[in-house]
């Protein structure tokens, strides 16, 4: 799980998606996304859903 975390990790700074506009899209702090996207909180399945449908994203390939 954490290696598609950072290949998530890494599709956002491709795109220049700064981590403050996934917080504001999951509605939860900076610190969290940062955490959850270093490995240290998983995203919940309602927070795949929605970066998912945002970004049209697989979530196979991202997060599951």
């Amino acid at each position: 799980m954490e290696d598609k975390t950072l290949k998530f990790k890494a599709w956002l700074v491709e795109r220049g998606i700064k981590q403050s506009e996934i917080a504001e899209l999951l509605n939860i702090n900076l610190t969290n996304v940062n955490e959850k996207l270093n490995g240290k909180q998983p995203f919940t399945l309602e927070q795949i859903k929605t970066i998912c449908g945002k970004y049209d994203l697989s979530a196979d390939e991202y997060f599951i």
